[in-house]
């Protein structure tokens, strides 16, 4: 009967002791813990480029690209567009039509660009 005393007071001490050292605590007695945010685990990660929108579509440059050439060519007096992505800055390079003012067309593509793309940093540019 005693052996069996001395076995669970000692089983009783070992947990004690291993429990006691599993927290970390600092100065204030807080304990510390540590966030990865969503890291992919449980189907959730922040990391993926290819995050789908509000939408239903991709954030991704190839579709931002293409959106962007849709919402220029509303645009008034825009006749040719290149687009080219150095992230966060979009640079775009537009040629207006014939009989535009360039600086009419310029600011109306801009407002445009940074109305419908708030993720980047507008650059707009004429050419002739």
């Amino acid at each position: 009967m005693s052996s069996q005393r001395i076995l669970l007071g000692t089983l009783a001490l070992a947990t004690a002791i291993s429990l006691a050292g599993c927290g970390n605590k600092d100065e204030t007695n807080n304990y510390n813990t540590k966030s990865y945010g969503h890291d992919g685990y449980m189907g959730l990660s922040n990391s993926n480029p290819h995050l789908p929108n509000r939408n239903g579509q991709f954030l991704n440059q190839d579709t931002d690209g293409d959106f962007a050439q849709t919402k220029l060519k509303q645009v008034p007096g825009v006749g040719k567009a290149t687009i080219l992505f150095q992230a966060p800055d979009m640079y775009v390079t537009i040629t207006p039509k014939k009989g535009f003012d360039s600086a009419q067309v310029k600011e109306k593509a801009t407002s445009v660009l940074k109305f419908n793309m708030p993720r980047y940093d507008v650059h707009v540019k004429m050419s002739r």
